[in-house]
Order: C-alpha cells, then sequence, then structure tokens
C-alpha cells in the first residue's frame, strides 16, 4: 500500500461512520400525533390513519380506545366474519358426509355465474396447430439445406 492510501482508508471508514449517525438524527415525524381534547386527547396513527381516543387512568396509565366510529366499523367486520365462517363449516361439513359412501348425498351447488369452464380445444382446433408447426418445420429444414449447398459451391467463404 503507498502512504496515500494508508492515510486515505482510515479517513474514508471514518465519514462512513458518520454517515448513517447523522442519518438517524434528521427529523423524522413520529408515527402518531396527538391533539388535546375536554378529559385526554386524541390519537392519530399516521400510518393507518386509526383515530383513538385517550384518558389517563389510575397510577399515570394512559388508556387509548379506538374512536366511536371506527369501534362499530369493526363490530360489523367481525359479525361478518362470524357468518361467514359459520357459511364455511356447514359447507365443509356437507362436503364431507358427500364424501363418505352411503351418505345421503345433496345435489352439486351450481357455478356462480360469470366463471367460464376450461374447454379442450376441438380435433380441428389440434390438427391445425400441428399443421402450423409441420410447416415451419419444412421451411426451417429447406433454408438449412439451402445454407449448405451455398457453403457446398467452389468460391464461397
Amino acid at each position: 500500500m503507498t502512504n496515500c492510501t494508508r492515510l486515505l482508508a482510515p479517513a474514508a471508514l471514518a465519514i462512513l461512520a458518520v454517515l448513517p449517525a447523522s442519518a438517524q438524527t434528521r427529523d423524522v415525524p413520529g408515527r402518531f400525533t396527538m391533539q388535546p381534547i375536554e378529559g385526554g386527547f386524541l390519537r392519530l396513527d399516521t400510518q393507518t390513519g386509526a383515530v383513538s381516543t385517550c384518558r389517563t387512568g389510575s397510577g399515570n396509565l394512559v388508556l387509548c380506545q379506538p374512536a366511536q366510529e371506527e369501534s362499530q366499523g369493526l363490530a360489523k367486520e367481525i359479525e361478518r366474519l362470524r357468518t361467514e365462517n359459520l357459511d364455511l363449516r356447514a359447507e365443509i361439513k356437507r362436503l364431507q358426509t358427500a364424501a363418505v359412501p352411503g351418505a345421503p348425498s345433496q345435489p352439486p351447488v351450481a357455478e356462480p355465474p360469470g366463471k367460464e369452464k376450461f374447454q379442450l380445444p376441438s380435433e380441428e382446433d389440434v390438427d391445425g396447430a400441428l399443421d402450423y408447426v409441420e410447416r415451419m418445420f419444412k421451411k426451417f429444414r429447406d433454408r438449412l439445406r439451402s445454407l449448405e449447398e451455398d457453403n457446398k459451391k467452389p468460391g464461397t467463404l
């Protein structure tokens, strides 16, 4: 190593070590913002948009609860998921009993409208595709033969 390199290497390492520390000291807004209200404050989660009402409890403990309209939305979502869960459990039970031999079978569930079934190509479609591939192969073979003949002619490279 040259003397210049020996002097520059520690300086470069010192600069690189300082850069992450300076990046951490920049002013970065917090995840939550607080707004005072009567008897406490509102807390806004800047990442999710959730609003909570916070109040001071016993022993300087702060208790936060979701805002009223958010908790109503959560209650509706919980009820919807419970209903969906019950429906899915009933469907699983129906499918399990249908799979058991000798069990009374129920009629199959109809496909929802707009959902298309997969259809295999017809014989004519398959024949047309194979004819196309055969024509491509013959053209490729003819071109290769033509190139071989050109190379065999005297005076060509």
